[in-house]
């Protein structure tokens, strides 16, 4: 490994490249043919090197200003936390900086850079890189992210060992007066480490926003006898409603359609209510998730008890309203 380029088997810079006698030219060659790959920007490996959380470290060592860590999204991704943003491992995601409060945020092609109260304490060195802790990784993408990434990525990463909500909650309380802290208070309340997957937690904070009681993520059915009948994505066993995601990749198959048809009808001789889910649903601008839990729930809708972003997707909506001697969602 390493023969290619001359360097020893790990990440170099394209200027190191240049203090080496390999001119961009011939790097552009060689990462053509095949003999070097692109890291990320800027930063070069030889190609038979493997592509691990090691290597990528070590890559965005040689990329970071004096003074400045990884944050966010990127330093979640380094301590094995795959959010919203990042997608799958083989992607190289983008790379988020947080500098301290007060100095400017770092601007660069390809990276996003941040602000904030910095301290000694908030870092922890990864992979001979500098890196925010995961109490502070968590607080940060609580404020600094759009709302349904900001779940997801809380959901993510409560499900390292070390961390709990109430941790995340203390970290938060140094960032009085910073953007997204009242976003990421909200969102560290409503966060779970139970939820599978980021559409299972943007389905979930939907439901919320729209002002409909609570969901229960990964809720487990049993038969009358105690068997397991299947596991759902989102329930509320006290009136036994459910609501499952019927994500594009893992239902795509005939098979699979099939599969997932039996499986339901099972939940419902259960005397489980469902209601599925797309992800058109839930990520459009339409109204048909709202009806589709409303029907679901027996309930309808006043605008004024919707979330605000919620509110502005129609004009007829939001939140539960009376039905009788029962509220839902109150």
């Amino acid at each position: 490994m390493g023969q290619a380029t001359g360097f020893a088997p790990g990440p170099f810079t394209a200027r190191q490249a240049a203090d080496r006698g390999l001119t961009r030219g011939r790097l552009r060659e060689m990462v053509k043919n095949g003999l070097v790959r692109r890291v990320m920007r800027g930063v070069y490996v030889d190609a038979s090197v493997p592509d691990t959380t090691e290597l990528r470290a070590r890559s965005l060592s040689l990329v970071i200003p004096d003074g400045v860590v990884v944050g966010l999204r990127t330093a979640a991704w380094l301590w094995g936390v795959d959010v919203t943003a990042l997608g799958a491992h083989l992607v190289v995601p983008p790379v988020d900086l947080m500098g301290p409060a007060g100095s400017a945020a770092t601007r660069r092609t390809g990276v996003s850079g941040h602000t904030g109260p910095l301290g000694d304490s908030d870092v922890a060195l990864r992979d001979g890189v500098w890196i925010t802790n995961p109490a502070r990784t968590a607080a940060d993408l609580g404020r600094c992210l759009g709302r349904p990434d900001a779940l997801a990525s809380l959901d993510a990463m409560l499900r390292l060992p070390t961390l709990t909500a109430e941790v995340v909650t203390q970290q938060l309380a140094k960032f009085a007066g910073y953007r997204g802290v009242v976003q990421a208070r909200e969102l560290v309340g409503l966060a779970d480490p139970r939820s599978e997957s980021p559409m299972e937690s943007r389905t979930r904070l939907r439901a919320v926003d729209a002002g409909f009681p609570a969901f229960e993520p990964q809720v487990e059915v049993f038969d009358d006898i105690g068997s397991f009948v299947a596991r759902l994505d989102l329930g509320r066993r006290a009136d036994r409603k459910a609501v499952e995601y019927d994500g594009d990749a893992a239902h795509s198959s005939a098979e699979q359609q099939a599969h997932d048809r039996r499986r339901r009808r099972d939940v419902e001789r259960c005397g489980w209510g469902l209601a599925v889910v797309t992800a058109d649903m839930v990520l459009g601008h339409g109204l048909a998730f709202e009806h589709g839990l409303a029907e679901l729930l027996g309930c309808g809708f006043r605008a004024e008890q919707a979330a605000p972003a919620v509110r502005r997707v129609g004009s007829s909506r939001l939140g539960c309203v009376t039905h009788g001697d029962t509220t839902i969602g109150a």
